[in-house]
């Protein structure tokens, strides 16, 4: 669909630079493709950000057809239906059903740009508070649903000890009822499991975050690379 439809804004191009009486056709079918582009591109995509719903929140932005909803990373609980439409990079949304202060016949307009592999919604109009606050100045970056694969207690194992960034934040990795947990107290990480995505990548649901996990030649684990809005490596120290 995004090959066709840069396929016929290319056409559309040529033909209203080398024909004057069609520019204003061309203009409004130019318009009229890039708002159904934006709604293709959004159609049957999970976006991921942190935002303040009394206090930080890892969120997953999933939409439909003609439906969105705002998930908690943790859990998948759903904090917000809406429904939605996209008219000039205008993203409209109406409350379906959710935990939010909005009255469903209150509308919101948010104006969205996909940038940067990045999907950023700013406010344009919305009468509800408890919406536009979460939203205003949010920025996504693109969310693939991991898919859990299960791993033997022996290469488990090889994974357990203790981490650290700096002597100041250690995390510690063990083993409990066939998968990994993590635990880092002084991170504002409570004890959660980690779920293994291949032999050497795992998934914090809690921190909506990837670990990639490193051995030297021999084979031993040295290290874990923690996959955040950078990448941050954590030695192994036992």
């Amino acid at each position: 669909m995004r090959s066709l439809n840069l396929a016929i804004s290319f056409i559309l191009k040529e033909v209203c630079s080398t024909n004057t009486p069609t520019k204003k056709i061309c203009f409004i079918l130019l318009v009229s493709l890039a708002a159904t582009s934006l709604h293709a591109q959004l159609n049957n995509t999970h976006w991921k950000a942190r935002i303040e719903i009394d206090g930080p929140v890892n969120v997953i932005f999933d939409f439909k057809k003609d439906t969105c909803q705002i998930l908690r990373l943790a859990d998948s609980g759903v904090i917000e239906t809406m429904s939605y439409t996209i008219k000039d990079s205008i993203l409209t949304v109406q409350k379906i059903d959710g935990q939010s202060d909005c009255d469903i016949s209150t509308i919101g307009k948010y104006k969205i740009e996909l940038k940067d592999n990045s999907l950023v919604i700013r406010l344009a109009s919305d009468d509800c508070d408890d919406r536009s606050t979460v939203m205003d100045n949010s920025k996504w970056v693109p969310w693939r649903i991991p898919v859990e694969v299960m791993l033997t207690d022996a290469v488990l194992k090889q994974y357990t000890g203790t981490y650290e960034l700096d002597d100041a934040h250690p995390i510690y990795v063990t083993v409990e009822s066939g998968r990994l947990q993590v635990e880092g107290p002084n991170n504002g990480l409570p004890k959660t499991p980690i779920y293994a995505e291949s032999e050497t990548r795992f998934f914090i649901r809690l921190a909506g975050v990837e670990w990639d996990f490193v051995k030297d030649a021999s084979g031993k684990v040295t290290s874990v690379i923690s996959h955040e809005e950078k990448d941050y490596e954590l030695k192994k120290v036992k």
